[in-house]
C-alpha cells in the first residue's frame, strides 16, 4: 500500500474540549488518504480521548506526560505520510489550511503558516521567527494586526513549533526534535539544524490557523523566560557560527541591557513580564552553559552533513535578524 501524501500529526496532553476543537476544525481539510495521529502526552486514562474516535485519529498512547518533543517525536517515528503537519492541540485550522500548506510544499523543506492569535482580536500570534545573533528568537509579528505587511510569502529564520510542515526528507536528513531541550526553543534548534543541511524555511500566508498562546506556561512567566534562555544557548552552540558562539556574551549582554532599559520605561514585552523573569533569565543562560559539553558534541556529529557554510549562516542570521525596536514596541 501506497504510503499517505499527509500524516497530521496533533500533539495533546489533556484532550478534551481543546482537541476536540482542533480536530474538528482539521479533519474535514484531509483527504481521504491522509493519515490522522494524537500523540498523548499522559498517563492512560488520564487525557480524555473521546475526540479521537469522534474524528477518526489514531491516539498513540505514551506512558506518562513526557513533555512536547519527546511526544511529537513519538507521532513523528510513527507517521508514514510523505509530509508532516504537526500541530498543538491549542490550534484550530481555518478554511483552507491544509490545502495552502500541501500546495506550497512542493520542495523539500520546513513550512510555517500564518498563525494567529485564537482571542478574536485578528492580531498575529506569529508569522515565523526572527533571530538574534545569540540565538533568541522573536516572533515575527507578534500581536500586530494582520494584514497587508504579512501577505508575501517568503522565508523566515525559524519555524514555529505550535504549526509547521515537514517533508520527508528533512525527517530523513536532519532528524527530529532534541528530547534534551525539553520545552521551547526546540523548534528553533531543529530550524537551525535543517538549515544548515540546506534546507529552506518557508512562510505560507495563505494558510491560516488560529493558537492559544500560553495557555501552558503563560506569555511572560519566570518558567518560559528561564527555559527559553537555557535552550537557546544550547541550539546556538549547536548550529550557529562559531564567531556568533565565541561572540555570545555581547551579543546576550546587549540584547537584556536593552531589555532592561525597555523594562524600566515600561515599553514593550518586557514591561510585561512577572516578577522573578530577570532572574529566571540568567539561571537560564548559566543552565545553558552547563550543557556546553553536550551542546558542542552534538555540533562535530552534525557538521559533516552541513551544506551551508559559516558565511551561509551569518547570512540567514542577518537576513532574518531581531532589531531591538521590533522587542521594544
Amino acid at each position: 500500500m501506497a504510503p499517505p501524501s499527509l500524516t497530521a500529526l496533533v500533539v495533546t496532553h489533556r484532550g478534551g474540549a481543546l482537541l476536540e476543537r482542533c480536530l474538528a476544525a482539521l479533519r474535514p481539510q484531509l483527504g481521504a488518504s491522509d493519515e490522522l495521529l494524537v500523540a498523548v502526552s499522559a498517563r492512560p486514562g488520564e487525557a480524555a480521548l473521546e475526540p479521537c474516535a469522534r474524528w477518526g485519529a489514531q491516539a498513540l498512547q505514551l506512558r506518562d506526560n513526557v513533555g512536547y518533543a519527546r511526544a511529537a517525536n513519538h507521532g513523528l517515528a510513527c507517521s508514514r505520510g510523505r509530509a508532516v503537519l504537526l500541530l498543538n492541540d491549542d490550534t484550530r485550522a481555518l478554511p483552507g489550511f491544509v490545502g495552502a500548506l500541501r500546495a506550497a510544499a512542493g520542495a523539500p523543506g520546513l513550512y510555517q503558516p500564518r498563525i494567529l492569535l485564537s482571542d478574536g482580536s485578528g492580531r498575529l500570534d506569529n508569522a515565523g521567527h526572527g533571530l538574534f545573533p545569540d540565538g533568541f528568537n522573536w516572533a515575527r509579528g507578534r500581536e500586530d494586526d494582520d494584514g497587508a505587511p504579512y501577505d508575501a510569502p517568503g522565508s523566515v529564520g525559524a519555524i514555529s513549533g505550535a504549526a509547521m510542515l515537514l517533508t520527508r526528507e528533512v525527517l530523513d536528513a536532519v532528524g527530529t526534535f532534541d528530547e534534551d531541550l525539553g520545552a521551547f526553543g526546540e523548534d528553533v534548534d531543529l530550524s537551525l539544524r535543517a538549515r544548515r543541511r540546506g534546507f529552506p524555511l518557508c512562510y505560507v500566508p495563505q494558510a491560516r490557523i488560529e493558537h492559544d498562546l500560553g495557555a501552558t506556561y503563560g506569555r511572560y512567566g519566570a518558567a518560559k523566560v528561564y527555559l527559553v534562555e537555557r535552550n537557546r544557548v544550547r541550539a546556538a552552540v549547536r548550529s550557529l557560527p562559531m564567531s556568533a558562539v565565541l561572540t555570545m556574551p555581547a551579543w546576550t549582554g546587549l540584547r537584556l541591557a536593552g531589555l532592561g532599559v525597555a523594562a524600566g520605561a515600561n515599553r514593550g514585552w518586557s514591561g510585561r513580564v512577572e516578577p522573578g523573569c530577570r532572574r529566571a533569565a540568567l539561571r537560564g543562560i548559566a543552565a545553558g552553559l552547563a550543557h556546553l559539553p553536550d551542546a558542542l558534541e552534538k555540533r562535530r556529529r552534525d557538521a559533516p552533513g552541513w551544506q551551508l557554510g559559516e558565511a551561509d549562516m551569518w547570512a540567514h542570521l542577518l537576513q532574518h535578524r531581531v532589531r531591538l525596536r521590533d522587542v521594544l514596541r
